[in-house]
């Protein structure tokens, strides 16, 4: 039997003394005004973003009737849902009912002004609108070349890699809820092929730090390679002198053409695991893919495959709960603007830390 722990008995009978009323409201006030960490840490996670284009998008022109929710306020909650690892809305809604110093941090005063969860899927709606989606992606381009300024050699070294990411969709039944995604067939971590109804997100990761540069979304069935040079093309859109000295790959990627292309347009260096039925392109490297720089640059494409991890992991990459491309892409942006905006977050705080110490 567990022990009941008791204070000392009085041996006259009296009552033991009472803690006055006012002292006990003024102790759980005191409980309640320290803030635990996670309130400091999203706060500045929001205060490093550039996301005023995004948000004046989402206002949209002034009109008439209730003003709703402001969008500030919407924006935080669905960014907290990726930085705190929530799996769906739902989870986020009582994450928000139960932990009021997270609500604060989002902008909700108290829980009677929690927004619906209709509300929240109307606003991800708009984030994937035509005119909003866009913007979107330029809070993350943002970061990446918020990395470019504060890292030095970010971007020297990048890999290229896919993920598949299950689609909120039966991919068995002949009417399929999602008939934008596709099937894919991968190797698993066990080695052994397995097939997957759902989405590609393609990554460019810097190998030094693991941190995403450019992203493409795609149907499950579209093939790595024909997703490179989007990538490369996005990196070169958020940085104009994105011009890496390695671009490494695995043999999903061997192509004459994309080894051309990264050579002539970015004057770098393709380190490309070369297929083994691509007879020619084997011999033409042969002498190369046999020396121990080559190997050693081979095995830093891991970079992009710890980043998947950490997304993953961390941020909700894997949990869809949407349907259609834009939605996804707008998932997984928010899952990259996490990661990237609390590494920002994180490098600021240090530095100030490194501040204190020297002062």
């Amino acid at each position: 039997m567990r022990a009941v722990l008791r204070g000392p008995q009085s041996t006259t009978g009296a009552s033991p003394p009472q803690v006055a009323p006012r002292a006990q409201n003024q102790s759980r006030r005191n409980q309640f005004s320290a803030q635990p960490p996670v309130v400091g840490e999203l706060a500045d996670a929001f205060a490093r973003l550039d996301d005023r284009p995004l948000l004046a998008a989402l206002r949209g022109p002034t009109r008439r009737g209730p003003k709703g929710y402001p969008v500030e306020v919407l924006w935080r909650c669905f960014l907290a849902k990726h930085l705190l690892g929530l799996s769906s809305t739902a989870a986020l809604l009582r994450e928000l009912a139960n932990n009021p110093f997270v609500a604060r941090a989002c902008g909700i005063p108290s829980a009677d002004r929690i927004p619906h969860e209709a509300t929240f899927s109307r606003f991800f709606s708009k984030l994937a609108s035509p005119r909003v989606l866009p913007r979107l992606k330029d809070v993350s381009r943002a970061l990446v070349r918020d990395h470019y300024t504060a890292i030095p050699g970010f971007g020297r070294r990048v890999a290229i890699d896919s993920t598949t990411l299950k689609a909120w969709s039966n991919g068995g039944k002949a009417v399929k809820a999602d008939p934008q995604a596709g099937w894919s067939v991968k190797k698993n971590s066990q080695g052994q092929l397995a097939s997957v109804y759902g989405w590609k997100l393609h990554l460019l990761s810097d190998c030094e730090t693991d941190l995403p540069i450019s992203a493409h979304i795609s149907a499950g069935n579209v093939h790595d390679s024909q997703r490179a040079t989007n990538l490369l093309r996005e990196a070169r859109k958020t940085n104009s002198r994105f011009l890496p000295r390695y671009v490494i790959a695995d043999a999903g990627y061997s192509s004459r053409d994309l080894i051309r292309r990264i050579r002539d347009h970015y004057s770098s260096t393709a380190v490309i695991q070369i297929n083994p039925g691509h007879k020619a392109l084997r011999r033409r490297y042969e002498q190369l893919r046999k020396t121990p720089q080559w190997k050693a640059l081979l095995r830093q494409r891991s970079a992009v495959e710890r980043t998947y991890s950490r997304l993953k992991g961390q941020r909700s990459l894997d949990k869809i709960t949407v349907r259609g491309r834009r939605k996804v892409t707008v998932h997984c942006y928010l899952a990259l603007i996490a990661l990237q905006g609390m590494t920002k977050a994180d490098r600021h705080a240090s530095a100030a830390r490194q501040f204190c110490l020297v002062m």
